[in-house]
């Protein structure tokens, strides 16, 4: 029985049993280097770079992707249905442009003459 809605957008491993790592840390402005913001995310990136060279799979929770094609990636199978449901209740892409899930295209609009 599975107590997942696969029909959500919602990224989750096709298994019954998966496990969830949480790096949850914070970064000081004026602490050691090794709290600084950058290092930190350097960091996270080099974690995630050794899981995909090792074949571990991997889903952030909050990914920050900078393109289409790897939000793509980071939704998988479900990424058509996401795209359907985004063009049924978002067609204008009013919401989450800063995100960078699909590319935006401005529609020029025109007033009328009252």
């Amino acid at each position: 029985m599975c107590r997942w809605d696969r029909e959500s957008s919602v990224v989750i491993p096709d298994e019954d049993v998966f496990y969830l790592v949480a790096l949850l840390r914070s970064a000081l402005e004026d602490g050691d280097e090794t709290q600084t913001l950058d290092y930190l995310t350097n960091q996270n990136q080099r974690i995630l770079n050794f899981c995909r060279e090792q074949g571990i799979p991997v889903k952030q929770y909050l990914p920050h992707y900078t393109t289409t094609e790897e939000w793509r990636d980071h939704f998988g199978e479900k990424w058509e249905r996401f795209r359907e449901n985004k063009m049924e209740y978002d067609p204008r892409h009013i919401l989450s442009t800063g995100q960078r899930i699909f590319e935006t295209r401005f529609v020029r609009r025109t007033t009328s003459s009252w």
